[in-house]
């Protein structure tokens, strides 16, 4: 090898920089290959063609082995997960790997490929030798081989073929299996089902997307105002020219509903692609995905990622919901990538929400977002009404008021459905000796175990640590131990015994693990019968409940009274998104919040007007405090097993980049609340700044620093942007 070309790869490891590589070849940025990598064979990237080489040419290692003949990516979104790894400062090896699906990464086929029974005949027109004629399900099955061509597994059986008969030609030698790919067809003029007459908001919100040229939407609509009707209209436009679409839901809970919805509306090929799908169906799917064979593709959070030769249009729904932030490894938000992949692809964004984030209402405010209102229900339905109801400070039980017990059970009498949202899962909170005062904690973690009934055990909802229920006090060796609040599975302990002969229904994610255990779940709901709905924040998640009318929010005050100051803003989504799962038929809705604190300007504040002038409250108080979207903050995490070691180590960091961060202030190292999680000590360091480059400039020094003192013993990690602080 003479004169070598010279390759950056991008390996799938926690370092920030790519490795160099040589091929006789002439290669395609963008293309999997196969090479050694700390002893043993890895799947890298190729990023670029390295212009001036740093690796002495006796240490630099050959490409083991090229994967594709064709890039995997797109021009667009490859330069989006090269930007990606810029912005959140994250080893790029580990952006592009977090952009694939298991199979594929392992070296997987980026075509979809199946297996046809065809004819070794020379001549397909020979007909068939006497011996086979004898045998009529043999002779008939040349016969349909030698007209089609070919036939795949699900062909033969749709036929009435038994494995038997193929492999009875397979054994003449008469037939044989051949590996074929699935070559894209994309359907250019779908059937589209109309079902319901557009309200004069949803055809001005329709006729106002421009589909284009690259633009960002946010879609302003109050709970059942038919945002869903918005994207299937809009939707069904960008098919109609020969386009794909791309619909990102924040919860895999929600995916099933929505691709049932989009498969009634639409005859054409809409997939699925989220973490609920075993491997072998997720890289179908993406297959499907990226040959355009697939012109709907619904997922959560990494669907950002999915190559569309023909994309059209990206929406995201609940835009403002926390999990499209990935919280470990690779820090992206799937909304934010959204907005910077649609530029790339010069093509329009739309944000849907009841409850938008601050970050968006911001942007649509300076006129970067276009603003897009829909106000009144679709179906003509009052807003529901909101009351707050006190609950006394000695009380212990869960319901602020007795009378609330007679609400329900009237609305259970006139056949109407009840929600009630206790974002707390398990048992009770607590498990507390009354003799000693001792109560149980994780070993791992600074938190207290939940009691969980069905399960029959302790379990800390942090690190994931399980352990039986004790018969007696570990501290006293008492009978006196008795667990201390509700979550909901007490609630539904309680409401069985109080409304006998009514279904409970309880959602929270101990009972909906399972692909069809939430739809089992809320299967009573799309009855008319009715019953009393139990659970956490995935039951405020844009289900249509079209029989409850009455919802209940419990314990609303720690949001509004937490450190974190995007807690309030969280709150007043889930009480809002709650809320508006009542009344959204013919019957009015009733909403009620207790509250312990239940003056709080805040909560008055919300229920007395409508979300986007709340949100301008909040935004003004964030503005005079410096806080985002009015400044550009990001986390440096740092976790040890040893206390106080990550803080050190930050505090070494912050001292080393003294004077070179420019506009960037450095707040810390603390101890976030829970400072010790599944063994591990942590510390983190805040850094705020005016703009995003100043931010970037201060990351950048601190991340060169980390990258050369942490130990390996350490874990440290950079969040940019974070949703949580705590």
């Amino acid at each position: 090898m003479s004169n070598p070309y010279i390759y950056n790869i991008a390996v799938p490891a926690p370092l920030a920089s790519t490795f160099e590589y040589s091929s006789d070849r002439l290669l395609e940025h963008g293309l999997r290959v196969e090479v050694a990598f700390a002893g043993r064979q890895v799947i890298g990237m190729i990023i670029g063609r390295s212009e001036s080489p740093q690796t002495p040419r006796e240490k630099l290692k050959a490409i083991t082995a090229v994967l594709d003949t064709d890039p995997v990516f797109s021009p667009a979104l490859f330069d989006l997960l090269i930007w990606a790894a810029n912005y959140y400062l994250h080893p790029i090896g580990e952006v592009f790997a977090a952009a694939l699906p298991t199979k594929v990464r392992q070296g997987g086929a980026l075509v979809a490929e199946t297996k046809r029974l065809k004819l070794n005949f020379s001549d397909p027109d020979n007909p068939a030798p006497s011996n086979e004629r004898q045998a009529p399900k043999q002779a008939a099955l040349i016969d349909h081989l030698r007209k089609s061509g070919g036939l795949d597994r699900s062909q033969l059986a749709e036929l009435g073929f038994s494995s038997a008969v193929g492999r009875a030609l397979i054994q003449k030698k008469r037939a044989d299996w051949h590996t074929e790919r699935l070559q894209p067809v994309l359907t250019t003029s779908p059937t589209f089902t109309e079902t319901v007459t557009l309200t004069q908001e949803q055809s001005m919100a329709i006729d106002d997307v421009k589909l284009s040229g690259n633009n960002t939407y946010l879609l302003y609509g109050i709970t059942g105002s038919g945002k869903t009707e918005v994207y299937l209209q809009l939707i069904h436009r960008v098919l109609q020219a020969g386009r794909q679409a791309l619909i990102l839901v924040p919860e895999i809970a929600l995916t099933p509903q929505t691709l049932s919805r989009f498969q009634t509306r639409f005859d054409c090929s809409v997939v699925a692609l989220h973490s609920g799908l075993t491997d072998v169906e997720r890289s179908r799917h993406w297959q499907a995905a990226r040959s355009g064979r697939a012109s709907i593709v619904i997922g959560t959070r990494s669907a950002i990622f999915t190559p569309l030769p023909q994309l059209g249009i990206i929406i995201v729904d609940e835009e403002h919901d926390a999990s499209y932030k990935q919280q470990d490894g690779f820090h992206y938000s799937a909304r934010d990538l959204a907005t910077v992949r649609a530029a790339n692809e010069s093509i329009p964004v739309v944000l849907g929400s009841a409850t938008p984030s601050l970050e968006s209402i911001q942007n649509a405010t300076a006129g970067k977002y276009h603003l897009l209102q829909l106000r009144q229900r679709a179906n003509g339905a009052q807003r529901e009404s909101y009351r707050i109801l006190p609950v006394p400070a000695n009380q212990t039980e869960p319901f602020p008021d007795p009378t609330l017990f007679a609400e329900i059970q009237a609305t259970l009498d006139r056949g109407e459905q009840v929600l009630i949202m206790r974002n707390r899962r398990g048992y009770a909170p607590v498990l507390f000796c009354t003799h000693c005062r001792w109560i149980a904690e994780c070993s791992a973690c600074d938190a207290r175990l939940t009691v969980h009934r069905h399960q029959k055990g302790l379990r800390c909802h942090h690190c994931g640590a399980q352990h039986p229920l004790p018969r007696v006090c570990p501290s006293c060796q008492q009978v006196s131990l008795t667990p201390v609040g509700d979550g909901t599975q007490r609630l539904e302990a309680s409401f069985q015994a109080a409304f006998k002969g009514y279904p409970i229904v309880r959602v929270d994610s101990d009972n909906t693990r399972g692909r069809s255990n939430l739809d089992q779940a809320l299967s009573s709901l799309r009855s008319d019968a009715p019953c009393i709905l139990i659970g956490t924040q995935l039951i405020a998640k844009g289900h249509h409940f079209p029989y409850v009318t009455l919802a209940i929010v419990l314990d609303v005050d720690q949001g509004f009274l937490s450190a974190d100051f995007k807690a309030i803003e969280r709150t007043s989504q889930l009480i809002v998104q709650t809320g508006g799962r009542s009344g959204r038929a013919h019957l009015p809705g009733k909403v009620y919040l207790s509250s312990r604190t239940p003056n709080l300007p805040g909560l008055k504040a919300l229920i007395e007007s409508d979300y986007l002038s709340y949100a301008g409250s909040l935004l003004t108080e964030r503005a005079h405090y410096d806080l985002p979207p009015f400044s550009h903050q990001a986390l440096i995490r740092a976790d040890a097993r040893q206390p106080l070691v990550a803080h050190k180590l930050l505090e070494q960091a912050q001292r080393s980049v003294e004077g070179s961060t420019g506009a960037a202030e450095l707040l810390g190292p603390v101890s976030p609340n829970m400072e010790r999680r599944a063994g591990w000590h942590r510390a983190q360091l805040l850094v705020s700044a005016k703009t995003r480059q100043a931010r970037f400039k201060a990351l950048k020094a601190l991340q060169q620093v980390l990258g050369q003192k942490a130990p390996r013993s350490i874990r440290w990690s950079i969040d940019v942007d974070p949703a949580d602080f705590f």
